[in-house]
């Protein structure tokens, strides 16, 4: 790699972008990283890393500074769903910032001739559930505002590349895990612990889970990988779990007990419509698994018992 190639990242302060930066500069590249807010000056010691600060990227008005001089973008910064946002209101966010936010960016790196453009979209494009995993071949089928907003980002790449030579490469991960993840697996072992009793013991279900450090390594492949050019490809560790074994990990990484015991999905629904928790109940029930044979063939495969191990050091950051 040449010693001055560099790579801009958005999100690069957010939870998997913090990770994905260590990754690349691991790969000798030189990290132009966009953030959100200002960050501590310990998150930036690397002579090969600069942080920009550039507040919500709907707002940024002149992508073509950010990006000049950069041979690969990879795109992880994205809005995603905030307890009690208005559907309509959250709709019109997440395309400002999903949609037309990506368009924009994408069109100064086509113009200023980056090589490849990196998409970090979601798995969520192909639905909530799965009767069986879903593979790269499935129709996308987005159950939420925040995954067709992926789901529109990633059409409207495909359109601007198709205008000129800059390569696209679309990554679709499922529920990301690790110490410091936020959103409803923070919540989660939260509730593991508080000690309450919780009636998942004899939830029979499978999900695909992935680990932030594979997805940042994957991220950090698929900047140069030449066989990852065009292609779109699903994301996870490939060792699925059930929601009572993954409750189980994080409670033995939290030191506590998982105090889980039996009780019929059917009245767990019924019970969580009542109270108006219907779509909470339906994720720690359901099934949603994805096929990795594509990301393994690119990407290598993630060791068999790595996941539970890595769900217990998720639930000891947490201690």
């Amino acid at each position: 790699m040449n010693n001055r190639d560099e790579i801009l990242v958005t999100g690069a302060a957010g939870f998997v972008g913090r990770e994905t930066v260590r990754h690349l500069l691991a790969k000798d590249w030189h990290v132009r990283g966009l953030v959100r807010s200002e960050v501590r000056k310990e998150s930036a010691p690397h002579a090969r890393l600069s942080l920009h600060k550039v507040g919500d990227i709907s707002a940024i008005s002149n992508w073509s500074l950010l990006v000049s001089g950069c041979r690969v973008v990879v795109h992880l910064a994205a809005r995603a769903h905030k307890t009690g946002e208005f559907p309509d209101a959250s709709q019109a966010l997440f395309r400002r910032t999903n949609v037309d936010a990506t368009i924009a960016l994408a069109r100064v790196a086509l113009a200023a001739k980056v090589k490849r453009f990196v998409f970090v979209s979601s798995a969520g494009v192909m639905g909530d559930f799965s009767q069986r995993p879903f593979t790269e071949a499935d129709l996308p089928q987005p159950a939420s505002a925040y995954a067709m907003s992926k789901w529109q980002a990633e059409q409207a790449l495909q359109d601007i590349c198709r205008q000129g030579a800059m390569e696209l490469v679309i990554l679709r991960p499922v529920l990301v895990y690790g110490p410091g993840n936020p959103g409803n697996l923070e919540r989660l072992m939260r509730l593991i612990k508080t000690g309450m009793p919780l009636p998942l013991a004899s939830v029979d279900n499978r999900r695909s889970l992935l680990n932030v450090g594979h997805l940042a390594a994957i991220i950090a492949e698929a900047a140069q990988l030449p066989a990852a050019a065009g292609k779109t490809v699903l994301l996870a560790d490939g060792n699925d779990v059930s929601t009572p074994e993954l409750l189980r990990a994080f409670a033995e990484g939290m030191g506590v007990k998982a105090r889980l015991f039996p009780m019929p999905s059917s009245l767990l629904l019924t019970m969580a419509r009542l109270f108006g928790r219907s779509r909470d109940a339906e994720r720690l029930l359901g099934s949603l698994q994805v096929d990795t044979k594509l990301k393994t063939e690119l990407f290598g495969a993630f060791p068999r018992d790595a996941t539970i191990r890595g769900l217990i050091e998720t639930g000891r950051s947490e201690r």
